[in-house]
């Protein structure tokens, strides 16, 4: 065997000891995603690093080209927007936030800090045009053997940038088998020679202990997880959540009907979960007042059908008046939102009262206040010939318990009468 020979039949030898030392697992499976554009292509597990290949595709429609705002995308400002409407060309900036972790789900102590990337710039923004495929490397800390599913969580977001967020990535990384440590001799007991007793040093006066350095405060990350269902027949159903992070509107998108998002500890929130075909709900978290760190909130949507009752939960009046109060208007937002994604339904707004008091005034408010409704609606641009609206009074009450319970009795209701 000649020398050239020898040296790459080694090469290869230490190519393949250098290999068999990681861990590769292709196109792994990820529960959920914030974004359906930027792709998990590969993980791959050193003795030292966890590597994430990734692929980000610009693609936008060529009919009607829009500078959008999505995960670590933002707009260009208006002087810097390509003026190319019949090509449909438009740019978006990426980059990836150095502050990512990598998490085990469920145990946020356990993190895996950023290291560096390749192909994408961490401090400043690439610009990408459409139709445009960017394949950039993340290297992080080496997930400790036995994790085989983890978070890669970016989180951060500004001036109405949204971040990139992969939930539930599944890898190969089993737990390191120890070797059996040899059993030591047993050594034959020696006597040691004789020694003269040293002499007792001096007592030192006490130092004072240096002070510790303060250590970095580090925002602490909560998880919230659930499954959005249908209200009627219990099935997971795809959704979209939206909050608000630092002033940015964050949304979370769900084929599959489960979600879990990665939250500020310190933070307060509100969600709002939306479905198409579906009536919106939502929720508040305030992670900070429960000693927990991982929360399940399990949702259910009311399906948009003819003949459906829907409660408008969240309507308030000025005491025996029809005049909306704004805290109102959230709610009132929701049913527009809801009229506008689905433009053929039709309702009936109803407007009901308790049984306190005269009849006739009773069901007159009831009415009042239901036109108030649609007034709210035509004002935001939804058509009149869409919305009816019926006061009831008193005569449909939920409860005829406490005067408590009598407070449901109090409210605004729509029914779907057409798709």
């Amino acid at each position: 065997m000649n020398f050239k020979l020898l040296s790459a039949s080694f090469g290869a030898i230490l190519l393949t000891i250098h290999t068999s030392f990681g861990q590769i697992t292709e196109n792994p499976k990820v529960e959920e995603s914030s974004v359906p554009y930027v792709k998990i292509k590969k993980v791959e597990l050193t003795d030292v690093n966890t590597i994430i290949y990734l692929q980000f595709v610009e693609r936008q429609s060529k009919q009607q080209p829009q500078f959008r705002s999505q995960p670590r995308m933002s707009p260009l400002p208006d002087s810097r927007i390509p003026q190319f409407p019949q090509q449909g060309i438009s740019q978006s900036q990426i980059w990836l936030d150095p502050e990512t972790r990598l998490y085990k789900p469920g145990e946020i102590d356990k993190k895996f800090k950023f290291i560096r990337a390749e192909n994408i710039t961490t401090t400043t923004k690439t610009s990408v045009a459409n139709g445009d495929t960017v394949d950039f490397v993340a290297y992080f800390e080496r997930l400790t053997p036995g994790i085989e599913e983890f978070d890669f969580y970016e989180g951060r977001s500004s001036n109405g940038n949204q971040s990139w967020n992969f939930y539930g990535i599944h890898v190969k990384n089993p737990l390191k088998k120890q070797p059996e440590k040899p059993s030591k001799p047993i050594a034959k007991a020696t006597v040691p020679p004789a020694k003269k007793p040293a002499a007792k040093p001096a007592a030192k006066a006490p130092q004072k202990p240096a002070p510790a350095p303060a250590a970095k405060k580090e925002a602490e990350i909560a998880v919230l997880k659930g499954t959005v269902y249908n209200a009627k027949t219990k099935e997971p159903i795809a959704a979209q959540l939206s909050y608000i992070e630092n002033g940015d509107t964050l949304q979370v998108r769900s084929s599959s009907g489960k979600y879990r998002v990665g939250v500020d500890a310190g933070e307060q929130y509100k969600f709002r979960v939306m479905a198409r075909g579906y009536y919106g709900s939502s929720f508040g978290l305030a992670p900070g007042d429960s000693s927990g760190k991982s929360f399940d909130q399990d949702v259910y949507l009311t399906p948009l059908i003819v003949g459906e009752t829907i409660l408008l939960p969240n309507i308030y009046f000025e005491t025996s008046k029809y005049t909306l109060l704004p805290e109102s208007f959230e709610e009132l937002n929701r049913l527009v939102d809801v009229m506008r994604d689905s433009p053929t339904v039709k309702i009936r707004v109803e407007g009901h009262t308790d049984n306190v008091g005269d009849f006739d005034k009773n069901l007159e408010l009831s009415r009042q206040r239901a036109e108030s409704v649609k007034n709210y609606l035509i004002e935001k641009g939804i058509e009149s010939s869409r919305i009816e609206a019926k006061g009831y009074g008193g005569t449909r009450p939920l409860t005829k318990g406490s005067e408590e319970e009598r407070k449901k009795n109090r409210r605004v209701e729509f029914v779907i009468t057409e798709m």
